[in-house]
Order: structure tokens, then sequence, then C-alpha cells
């Protein structure tokens, strides 16, 4: 066989092997390339365990009280419902404001009768179910309960209302918001007559 012979046929031999490992080559480098690095990734980090979830309590305010504090309750249902955490005087016969440890602040239960007649509020951290709370606009209040509030002149702060609004199938319960200035200053729910009293227990 002829030299040009050789070279030609361990020309065609060798031809399918550079083709190969051209391509892998290629494919090696591209899918390195495409993965990006620690430092670019911006997807966000996956966590390699669960996180815990905080609980939150119910304090959110309605016409019958504070979540699981109602209007209506004995001292020994309320007791029970905050699990004894509720410290009245003795004397169960005259209105007076209870204390409850641990409660949000800016809220206070009144006992009428050895009941609780009502819960006062005077913090904006604290929100009715509907999402009123102290330092809202006249207007807000409104837009919340719209349909049902009747406003009041009030009895001391010139200028300023009592917006009062009634339980929607019961009207012996109502939330009653006092505003001065066209805003909330405090509001206070739970059962006639006590919800409607001004002077809390004086």
């Amino acid at each position: 066989m002829s030299i040009q012979r050789r070279i030609t046929l361990a020309t065609l031999l060798l031809a399918p092997l550079a083709c190969t490992s051209g391509t892998d080559r290629a494919a090696t480098t591209d899918s390195v390339l495409a993965r990006p690095s620690a430092a670019n990734d911006t997807r966000p980090a996956v966590p390699s365990t669960p996180q815990a979830m905080t609980p939150v309590s119910d304090s959110a305010v309605t016409e019958h009280g504070i979540g699981a504090l109602r209007a209506g309750m004995t001292l020994a249902d309320a007791k029970q419902a905050l699990g004894g955490v509720l410290i009245a005087p003795a004397d169960t016969t005259g209105c007076h404001y209870a204390t409850w440890r641990g409660a949000p602040p800016g809220v206070r239960v009144m006992i009428d009768e050895g009941r609780v007649a009502r819960v006062d509020i005077d913090s904006a951290g604290v929100a009715t179910a509907a999402g009123a709370r102290v330092g809202d606009s006249e207007e807000q209040i409104q837009r919340l309960y719209p349909g049902r509030v009747k406003t009041t002149p009030h009895k001391y702060e010139e200028g300023g209302h009592y917006l009062t609004v009634n339980a929607a199938h019961d009207s012996s319960f109502a939330i009653v918001f006092e505003t001065s200035k066209g805003r909330v200053t405090r509001y206070r729910a739970g059962r006639r007559p006590a919800v409607e009293y001004v002077e809390g227990c004086g």
C-alpha cells in the first residue's frame, strides 16, 4: 500500500473520534456555564428545616366582647374563658373594673352585678373584627360599618361624637366609638345599658 493511501485511511479512522471528543467537551462546558455560582444565584434559599409558626391570640373586638371574653358571662365563666387570669373584687353587687393579667394593652373589663358588662379599649393596638381601631377617622368607621352607625354629640368633647354600632341581630349589644376632632380616641363594646355609660362605673 502506498504511503499516500495509508495517510488517507488513517485520517478517515480518526475523524469520528475527534468529532465525538469535541462534542463531549462542548456539552460539559455548556453545563458548567449554565450552572450559576453561589455568589450569583438569585433564587430564594430553601430552608433546611420548616420554620415554626407563631400562634396569634384572638383579640378581635365585636359587639359582644373581645375574643373568648363575652359580655353577659358570669365571673366564673369569664375566668375559665381567660384561663383564670381575671381578678375581681369579692363584692359582686356593684359596678367595677376587673384586673385582667396579661390583657392586650389598653383593654379593661367592666363587671356589673357579677357579670361581664363591657370591654373598654383606648389603644390603637386592638382592633374590632371589622378592622376599626383608635385613631381611625369617623369616615372610616362609617365605611367599616355601612348603614349601621348612629352618631350623637359627645357629652364632654366639643365637636366630638359617639358613633354607636348595634350588633346585627341583637340590639342589646353594641360598640360605641368616642371621637375628638373627627378621630376615634377610645371605644367600648358590650351589652346595654353598661356599654352606654359615659363615665364608666362612675
